[in-house]
């Protein structure tokens, strides 16, 4: 409608300028003929172009989609009341332990949704697809899921897992939930974690993966290219680092043995199958800026002192530096990374790997 507008507008002002105009050109009986194209090929040129932008934002909407997982697997906003002078300290304090509860059984309730949209999505998957990936079986990556389905898949699983413990603490403690939560941060499903624990975990995980380090490369400076390193050694730097395991196990000086299979196996299966999605799914363009940190942080990049700009660029280094058709060579690189120092990544894919893998 408007492109049609534009063309009524040119050519009545084409009409007013062939009779106005003194220009010997415009006098000749072609030359309005030669106006009115080229004004209905500007309009053309616009139309073209709104069409182009509305594709293009199509893309954009369908790549979102495919590469983020609903807002409702992470934690929601936290509102805490305001501080009112004329209010009591008490009537405060009541007030914002009630804002703490609302806000885990909002994260509790998002658990449950998205269990259910996790039934959803696999019922709609074509039969071959609908037997979601096992514990026995993660590196698994069905074919029609895309990375919104794999991140819900595993998301689903790790919450309510956590359920049944952290409901028994909410309910036991109420709105004292908040401080205890910080001494049990293993057994809080992620959609009711607050946003300081969140953080205080980040910075947790940044100083023990700065330890792990020190002391990996104190003890082998050549890294995982060390004949001499031991695939444990690495499994327990890698535990650490990633902040998989809990902290106790770092002043007691050792990991328990079957920790790996566990939990670090588990890791790299996901880390893995994320990584190819993320590279067939679109890219980093349409990632939400939660989910680069998130995203980082798994990979163990350090997110609290860096901007989305430098993250996006870190986690495309990552799926760069990573990228392989053989599934071996893909855990090698991930090894090499995960006991290298960001900043001592390599530059180019062609770097030298061990010839074992986690």
């Amino acid at each position: 409608m408007r492109a049609s507008a534009q063309l009524r507008h040119g050519a009545s002002s084409l009409l007013t300028v062939s009779r106005n105009s003194t220009s010997p050109l415009s006098t000749l009986p072609w030359a309005f003929g030669l106006q009115l194209r080229r004004a209905h090929t500007s309009v053309s040129r616009d139309r073209k172009s709104a069409l182009k932008d509305d594709a293009d934002t199509t893309d954009v909407e369908m790549y979102s989609r495919a590469l983020n997982p609903p807002a409702s697997t992470r934690p929601a906003p936290l509102n805490l009341p305001r501080r009112d002078p004329e209010a009591s300290t008490f009537s405060y304090l009541l007030a914002t332990g009630k804002a703490y509860v609302s806000f885990y059984k909002t994260g509790l309730k998002a658990v449950f949704t998205n269990r259910r949209l996790l039934r959803e999505t696999l019922a709609a998957k074509p039969e071959e697809d609908r037997q979601r990936p096992s514990v026995w079986t993660p590196t698994v990556v069905p074919a029609s899921y895309t990375r919104a389905d794999w991140l819900l898949l595993w998301r689903v699983r790790h919450d309510m897992v956590r359920v049944p413990l952290f409901g028994l603490v909410l309910l036991v403690c109420g709105e004292f939930t908040p401080l205890v939560v910080l001494l049990i941060d293993g057994v809080v499903p992620y959609t009711c974690r607050l946003p300081r624990q969140i953080a205080a975990g980040m910075a947790k995980a940044e100083a023990r993966r700065a330890a792990a380090l020190d002391r990996l490369e104190a003890d082998h400076p050549r890294g995982v290219l060390d004949p001499d390193l031991p695939r444990r050694a690495v499994q327990d730097h890698v535990l650490r680092s990633l902040h998989i395991v809990g902290a106790m196990w770092d002043s007691l000086g050792f990991v328990p043995p079957g920790l790996w299979q566990v939990k670090g196996n588990l890791r790299m299966a996901f880390l893995d199958g994320d990584d190819r999605l993320l590279r067939r799914d679109g890219g980093l363009a349409a990632l939400e800026p939660e989910e680069v940190r998130i995203a980082c942080a798994e990979r163990g990049v350090d997110v609290l002192s860096k901007g989305d700009g430098e993250l996006r660029r870190l986690l495309g280094d990552w799926l760069r530096l990573t990228a392989d058709e053989d599934a071996a060579d893909r855990r090698r690189r991930m090894t090499v990374l995960l006991t290298t120092r960001v900043d001592n990544w390599p530059t180019t894919s062609n770097f030298a790997l061990p010839e074992w893998h986690l």
